[in-house]
């Protein structure tokens, strides 16, 4: 499955997961026999949301080919707020449920924001010729963009643009990975030189000189 469709999937579940715990913890602090009408009702859907939402979550992971820091927060939060959740809302436990409420809320708000900042750059081995400015480029899209785009620049993670087949040219590519794309991709402006930018661009249109 492509991982873009695969992130819209796992986007959808975790919303329709957010919403849901939003409603039971309402619900526990203002009638907790609505509460168990409610947890009654939606007991198998919530069972087959949870299980897409952890299921493409882990995909996700699995298709990234590197996992960040915050995602392994990410992980851990959902982990811990989950059983904590199923014990609060079972038992009437108001402090359990809301603070796996806010552990959920918390590791979607950290997705979220990390969306428009840039990874830290990943080590990256090298070997043979470094010296060109293509070489040069190569260890700088490694280390700063592979991540989502990939090795091959098809990855296509969290929406991340296809560059094989990208239209921008080296002028306006450069202003792209400058200036960035709120919600899909962060602004590398003050992070790398204008230098290393056109460097990667360089990389960029080799990937697409290969690929055709």
């Amino acid at each position: 499955m492509d991982s873009s469709l695969l992130a819209k999937i796992h986007m959808i579940s975790v919303l329709i997961f957010l919403v849901t715990y939003l409603i039971k913890t309402v619900l526990l602090f203002t009638s907790s026999s609505s509460l168990d009408k409610y947890s009654k009702i939606t007991k198998v859907p919530e069972m087959i949301i949870s299980t897409l939402f952890l299921v493409t979550g882990l995909w996700l992971f699995y298709l990234l080919g590197g996992i960040k820091v915050f995602h392994i927060i990410k992980l851990v939060c959902v982990f811990i707020a989950i059983p904590l959740a199923v014990i609060g809302f079972k038992k009437h436990k108001k402090g359990l449920a809301l603070i796996s409420f806010v552990l959920i809320v918390g590791s979607y708000g950290l997705g979220e924001m990390s969306k428009n900042k840039p990874f830290i750059p990943a080590k990256v081995i090298v070997t043979g010729d470094t010296a060109s400015p293509l070489a040069q480029g190569g260890i700088l899209y490694q280390a700063n963009c592979a991540f989502c785009h990939g090795q091959d620049g098809a990855k296509q993670y969290r929406g991340a643009t296809d560059l094989r087949t990208s239209a921008l040219d080296g002028t306006l590519f450069q202003q792209m990975v400058k200036e960035g794309s709120k919600g899909k991709m962060p602004a590398y402006n003050g992070v790398l030189t204008d230098s290393e930018i056109a460097a990667i661009a360089g990389y960029v249109g080799n990937l697409r000189q290969s690929a055709e």
